[in-house]
C-alpha cells in the first residue's frame, strides 16, 4: 500500500463538535418563529447535510417548499454567525491526532462546504494554532462536496499526488468526494451521521468509532 502523506479533514462532525452551536441557532431561529425547543439529536444528525436541512427540520417546512427553504436557511445562518464559535471545540481525541500528524511531518488540511466567512473565523479560533497546511471552503472551487473539487484543489496546493493522500469525513458525500478524486476514505462514524444512515454502506477505506483510531493508521502508512 502506498504511503500516505497528505491527511485532509472534514470540519463539522470530524474536526469539530459544531453541534451545540447549531443547536442554538435552530432554537433561536424557531423561537423567532413561535416554535418551542428542539431536539438535540435531530439537529445533531443533521449538521453535516447543511443549512438547509436544518431550517427544513426548524421550521418543520415541507421539502418541496424550496423558496420557504433559502429564506429560512439564510435566516439561520445570519444567527449562527453570532454564535458559531460559543461552544464549538475539538472532538476529544483530535487534538493527539494532530499533533501525532505534525510529529511524523504528514502534511494535513481541511475541505469543507462551510462557507469561508464561517469556517475562516472558526478554524481561526479552534484549530489554527495546530498549522493546518491549508482551508478550502466551496468558495474558493465553485463547488460543493460530492464534487471532489476541493479535495483535488489540496492536492495541486500541496503537490501531493491523491494516491498518497486521505479523506476523513462523516458523511456519505465525503467518502463520494474523495472516491471521485482518487483517494483513500475515511468515514467518521462517531461524527453527525443521518438518521437510519449506514455507515458501512458507504464502502470508506476504514472506518473509525473514535478519532484516535486515527493515530494507527499514521503510524502504520
Amino acid at each position: 500500500m502506498l504511503d500516505i502523506n497528505l491527511y485532509v479533514f472534514d470540519l463539522d462532525g470530524t474536526l469539530l463538535d459544531t453541534a451545540p452551536d447549531f443547536f442554538k441557532a435552530v432554537n433561536t431561529l424557531r423561537e423567532n418563529h413561535g416554535y418551542g425547543p428542539s431536539d438535540f439529536d435531530e439537529v445533531r444528525s443533521r449538521v453535516s447535510q447543511g443549512a438547509g436541512s436544518l431550517a427544513e427540520y426548524a421550521l418543520d417546512l415541507r421539502s418541496d417548499r424550496h423558496q420557504e427553504i433559502e429564506n429560512s436557511r439564510q435566516e439561520l445562518l445570519n444567527i449562527y454567525k453570532n454564535c458559531c464559535i460559543d461552544e464549538t471545540s475539538l472532538f476529544k481525541g483530535i487534538e493527539e491526532v494532530l499533533v501525532t500528524l505534525n510529529g511524523s511531518k504528514k502534511k494535513w488540511g481541511i475541505v469543507t462546504n462551510k462557507p469561508r466567512l464561517f469556517a475562516e473565523p472558526i478554524v481561526k479560533e479552534k484549530i489554527a494554532l495546530f498549522g493546518p497546511t491549508f482551508l478550502i471552503c466551496p468558495d474558493d472551487v465553485g463547488e460543493r462536496k460530492p464534487s471532489p473539487k476541493g479535495l483535488e484543489f489540496a492536492c495541486e496546493k500541496t503537490q501531493i499526488s491523491p494516491e498518497n493522500t486521505l479523506y476523513v469525513g462523516d458523511h456519505l458525500i465525503d467518502i463520494q468526494a474523495g472516491k471521485a478524486a482518487k483517494m483513500r476514505t475515511v468515514a467518521a462514524a462517531y461524527g453527525y451521521i443521518p438518521s437510519g444512515d449506514n455507515v458501512a454502506s458507504w464502502k470508506a477505506d476504514f472506518i473509525i468509532n473514535d478519532p484516535c483510531e486515527l493515530i494507527n493508521i499514521i503510524k502504520n502508512h
